[in-house]
Parts: C-alpha cells; sequence; structure tokens
C-alpha cells in the first residue's frame, strides 16, 4: 500500500472559520479498510482509480473512478478498498466554524453522503492542489485553506440549489448579502450592486432579506450603519462628520435626519446622553 498523508495539529479551530486538518493521496492495498469508527472533522473523498466501498447511515455505495464522497463528524463510517481492483483517491479533512453552513450548501447531505461522476476532473485538481500546496512553509497554511475555499465554492456554485433556484438558497443568499454589507458598511453601497454581486436579481435578493430578516436589504444596512455610528460617538473624539463618513454616508445631514428617525434623538443628543451617564466602578 502506498500512502502519502500530511497532518496538520488544529491551531485554536474554535476561532478558525475554515482550517485543513489533514489531506492525502493514497494507493490501498486489496481490502484496506478504515473503520467503522467516527471522525472530528469532515472528510472529502475522491475516487481517481480503482473501486471500493462506503458504508454509512446503514446504506452501503460502490465507488467507481470519478466518484466522490463526503463524511461528516461524528458520525459511524466505514470504506474499504476492492479485493480485484483497489481504489485510489486524494482527499482533504477540515473543520471549522463555517464549514457545516458551506456543505450544506452542496449537494453533499447525510442522507446523500455520495457524488457520482460530479465533475471529476475539476474536483481531482482542486484535491490535489490542496494536496500539493500542503507543507512547512510561511504561505502553506494561507494558500491550502484558499484552495479548500475554491473546492467548496466549486461545488455550491454547481449545486442542484444554485441550479434550480431552490428557497433555501435564497436564505443562504440573504445571509451572505448581509455578511457582505457587514463587511464593506463603510462605503457606498447599493443594492443593485448588492445583488449583482450575488449574482441574484433585485426581487430575489429583496425576498430573501424579507423571508430571513423581516426587512429591506436597504433598511437593514441603515440600521447597521447607525449600530456602527453608536459605538463611535459613545467612544468619543470624533466629529458627527467624521462619524457620518466612517460609517457610509457621504452626506452628513442624511445621516442625522436617518440617525433620529432611528435612535429617536440626534447624533449629539446621542453622545450628551452618553457623557452624562454615571461612570461603572
Amino acid at each position: 500500500m502506498e500512502q502519502i498523508y500530511k497532518y496538520s495539529y488544529k491551531l485554536a479551530p474554535q476561532m478558525s472559520s475554515l482550517y485543513v486538518q489533514n489531506t492525502g493521496r493514497q494507493r490501498c492495498s486489496p481490502g484496506y479498510s478504515w473503520g467503522p469508527g467516527i471522525r472530528d472533522h469532515y472528510l472529502i473523498h475522491h475516487v481517481l482509480a480503482g473501486r471500493g466501498t462506503l458504508e454509512v447511515g446503514g446504506e452501503r455505495y460502490l465507488l467507481e473512478p470519478g466518484d466522490t464522497f463526503l463524511t461528516v463528524p461524528n458520525t459511524t463510517i466505514h470504506y474499504f478498498a476492492d479485493q480485484q481492483d483497489p481504489w485510489e483517491y486524494v482527499w482533504v479533512g477540515f473543520g471549522g466554524v463555517d464549514a457545516r453552513q458551506l456543505v450544506e450548501q452542496t449537494d453533499f447531505s447525510p442522507r446523500c453522503p455520495v457524488a457520482r461522476q460530479f465533475a471529476p476532473q475539476q474536483i481531482a485538481g482542486l484535491l490535489t492542489d490542496i494536496y500539493d500546496d500542503y507543507g512547512t512553509a510561511p504561505w502553506s497554511r494561507v494558500a491550502i485553506t484558499g484552495r479548500l475555499y475554491l473546492l467548496l465554492s466549486f461545488m455550491i456554485q454547481n449545486s442542484r440549489l444554485v441550479r434550480t433556484g431552490n428557497p433555501a438558497l435564497r436564505q443562504d443568499c440573504a445571509q451572505a448579502a448581509a455578511a457582505y454589507m457587514m463587511s464593506h458598511y463603510e462605503r457606498p453601497m447599493t443594492v443593485e450592486e448588492l445583488a449583482e454581486f450575488m449574482a441574484v436579481s433585485q426581487s430575489s435578493l429583496y425576498r430573501s432579506f424579507r423571508e430571513r430578516y423581516g426587512k429591506s436589504p436597504k433598511h437593514f444596512l441603515l440600521e447597521y450603519r447607525i449600530q456602527r455610528a453608536c459605538e463611535l460617538l459613545r467612544r468619543g473624539g470624533l466629529s458627527v462628520r467624521e462619524i457620518a463618513y466612517s460609517v457610509g454616508f457621504e452626506d452628513p445631514l442624511y445621516f442625522s435626519r436617518v440617525f433620529r428617525q432611528l435612535k429617536g434623538v440626534s447624533p449629539r443628543q446621542y453622545s450628551r446622553e452618553q457623557d452624562s451617564r454615571p461612570q461603572e466602578d
């Protein structure tokens, strides 16, 4: 059996959005198996050659070259190579606080752990890139994390949810759009620009926001900007004009008007009220 395995000690995984735990490429001997057992992270295997079997959830899946399978944390799995034509596969193990959400946007699920002949050349290439970039060089961890994002991005982009415009995806789209706005609130932004960036229509984005947040994208952005403005006012040291520009308002008068509509007082009044509050020991 020829096995090349690369392992990464998890560095503060609770704080990592996504990280590669291990990666490898293995040409198995006849009947070679792993399990039954569980892992504490996700694993994506892609079959490059030969055949093998995956057993999970009481089901058995016979796999061939070009097939890909995913196993999820804390689920009993057993997989083994064919006796006559043992498989060779490449894999990546990963985790992180965003891992589950990203996986749920692909076609994989506990009831559907196998993707048969799903873009085999592209998947093999993306996984091999992760494997090739894995190492101890200072840039390696950044490179493999980026390549893992590319792999999951490809799977999401080509999933049935995207192709069919599933309502569940519209909600995920709303969540992603909200995250984008919270990361870029300080610069001018339109709903048209946001919809174009998310590759959906403005009407779809609006419906998604109403379903998930009960408000329009524009109102969501205004509320978030004012929330950030309140933090700057409490901190002190900046003028209303400086705060307006800092949170994405090009017109300080418009900023003051929106602030009063949402908070019931002007920015200056809000600042004075914060200054007059008794200080805690």
